[in-house]
């Protein structure tokens, strides 16, 4: 996981960041003993499970048995990548990282920093115009039609762009922003360098995890096209990792454990009006699998509430296959044709918004509603039904899901259940294969060896590193998993540096592995005679590798014996296995 970012780096942001002030402000935290203890984040509770421990820079949650280092911490609440996570963390410890696109780290930090504060300032701007401004009059009135109120407005920080289309570039002029860096900002056209994307528009702010604006989503107030123009790519923005409203419902998401996944910006906001806080929605694309994979870290289901027109049913088959392949529940909200989100909250209210989504019904059985809904649902409508729903099938990780949803399609279609088997294998030999996604199956290492129970115990307390390497070789390890651990703690260890359990949890690639170090280590079931346990297991395993050696050494006399044996080598044999026998002796009286 490390990528650019060597091991050191990683551990000195770790060992200058401090994982109380981090969790403390996502949780209300309480000490007791060495530990900290509160409710967890990342699921429902009323008794705190939850732990963070300031010593190793590690949390670890009793209830939900989601654990980690202060940088997984921070990719699980603020929906951050590694990279990102390390680059928050280096910022806020004032630690300098390596230089970045040949030499460039410096400009390209500089640069993204000044477009991340022009883009708050324009927010800001744009918001107070539409509250203050003359001109937006008609925005606030379009804002009042549609059933928003003006809390929601300032929860999603909505504003007006100026029908001047020069005014946004004369402004920022004035604040000292040079031509040359406003034409890189993707605020206004290429041709045009003055003039700005957004004229005379409803202006919907993009915000990141960490709420910082990126972007801008503009409707029309003038009933022109197109409806709505988005920011163009920038050093800040890429569309396909974004979602509208996730700063807004991050917390929402979290508690509910469920999103709602919306076509437009205005329906994200009916529905906050319906008290439906947790709804995003996709910004000129489908849904991706980029933002499917952000809602993953907050949420286990998905309801798609597209709209009840053809375009909406299409591309809720789409989103379905999306969501599933990235592990969700999915689920579809039954919206009437030709109707929106929106058009709900407006014309029947927010209870009835509401109802729907609560309503919600799991996506195969969506498909089976519209099925049941065909007049001719024989021959040729059964082939075309079951290509439709052979993406979403392939996209299903269990057999045996798929299986029941099979017969369950050939019952709702009258069909024979095997030959709806046998016709969905051709559907799926037709297609190009592509991989697809499974769920990994849950395998927590079994800690009775030896190897695997004396370096889960150094991971827990490597302190005991130093000890271990003079005492024991790492080919006398067999268990890959014990060796994988000694390796990293091997590299980690450097002059009289210390390795550390955090950072050893961030570069172990064996997810299992990690899970039951972090659940030993807040279990503190090693703390009890640590040094003793290890040097116990150490001596056995050597006390194994050397009578192994002896054994061979003894096989090698026996074949040499055979034949003319050299005489040298055999005296060295008996000399090495009297050594042997020596140091079997000392380690067994060790034991005692």
């Amino acid at each position: 996981m490390a990528g650019r970012f060597s091991e050191r780096l990683i551990e000195e942001i770790s060992r200058k960041s401090d994982i109380l002030e981090i969790v403390g402000s996502h949780v209300s935290l309480t000490r007791k003993g060495n530990k900290w203890w509160g409710l967890c984040p990342f699921h429902a509770e009323k008794t705190p499970s939850f732990s963070v421990d300031p010593d190793s820079n590690l949390f670890y949650c009793f209830g939900c048995h989601k654990g980690g280092s202060i940088y997984q911490f921070i990719m699980e609440t603020e929906a951050l990548s590694f990279p990102e996570a390390v680059e928050r963390l280096a910022d806020k410890a004032g630690i300098a990282l390596p230089d970045r696109n040949e030499g460039h780290n410096e400009a390209w930090k500089n640069n993204r920093k000044a477009l991340e504060e022009l883009y708050t300032r324009t927010c800001n701007t744009f918001h107070w115009m539409l509250k203050n401004h003359p001109g937006a009059q008609h925005a606030r009135q379009y804002l009042q039609s549609r059933g928003i109120s003006e809390e929601t407005s300032d929860a999603y920080m909505l504003g007006w762009a100026p029908a001047d289309g020069e005014w946004l570039y004369n402004f920022l002029v004035k604040k000292k922003y040079t031509p040359a860096f406003l034409r890189e900002t993707g605020l206004f056209s290429r041709k045009s360098p003055r003039w700005s994307y957004f004229v005379d528009r409803l202006m919907f702010p993009v915000m990141n995890s960490r709420q910082q604006v990126v972007a801008f989503s503009g409707r029309t107030l003038q009933n022109r096209e197109p409806k709505y123009i988005n920011s163009p790519e920038t050093l800040l923005y890429r569309k396909s990792r974004e979602l509208y409203g996730y700063a807004q419902a991050r917390g929402a998401l979290r508690s509910a454990k469920s999103a709602v996944l919306c076509e437009g910006n205005l329906d994200v906001l009916a529905c906050m009006q319906a008290d439906i806080p947790y709804t995003v929605a996709p910004l000129g694309t489908s849904f991706t699998e980029e933002q499917a994979r952000l809602l993953k870290r907050s949420a286990d289901t998905l309801i798609i509430l597209f709209d009840g027109d053809e375009a909406g049913v299409n591309a809720t088959f789409k989103a379905a296959v999306t969501a599933e392949k990235a592990g969700f529940t999915v689920k579809t909200a039954l919206m009437p044709p030709e109707s929106d989100p929106a058009d709900i909250l407006l014309n029947k209210g927010p209870d009835s918004l509401k109802r729907i989504v609560e309503g919600a019904i799991l996506f195969f059985d969506y498909f089976v509603y519209l099925l049941s809904a065909q007049t001719d649902i024989s021959g040729e409508a059964q082939e075309e039904a079951l290509e439709k729903l052979t993406p979403y099938l392939e996209a299903v990780g269990s057999e045996v899901r798929r299986e029941a949803y099979l017969k369950q399609l050939a019952e709702a279609m009258k069909a024979d259940t095997a030959t709806v088997i046998r016709d969905f294998s051709r559907q799926k030999r037709r297609k190009i294969e592509r991989p697809r996604y499974t769920e990994p199956a849950e395998q927590i290492p079994d800690p009775s060896g030896d190897e695997l129970f004396l370096m889960t115990a150094v991971a827990v307390k490597p302190e005991f590193f130093p000890l271990l390497r003079e005492l024991l070789a790492p080919e006398m390890l067999r268990d890959s998993r014990a060796l994988s651990i000694y390796r990293v703690l091997d590299e980690l260890s450097t002059g009289e540096s210390v390795p550390r359990t955090d950072v050893l949890v961030e570069l172990l690639e064996d997810e299992s592995l990690t899970r039951f170090i972090l659940e030993k280590a807040a279990t503190e079931v090693y703390n009890e005679k640590a040094e003793e346990t290890i040097r116990d297991i150490v001596n056995r395993l050597v006390c194994r590798s050397i009578t192994e050696e002896r054994a061979e050494l003894i096989r090698g006399m026996a074949r040499e014996s055979r034949s003319d044996p050299d005489p040298d080598i055999q005296s060295a044999r008996i000399r090495r296995i009297q050594e042997i026998d020596q140091e079997i002796m000392k380690l067994k009286y060790q034991a005692r």
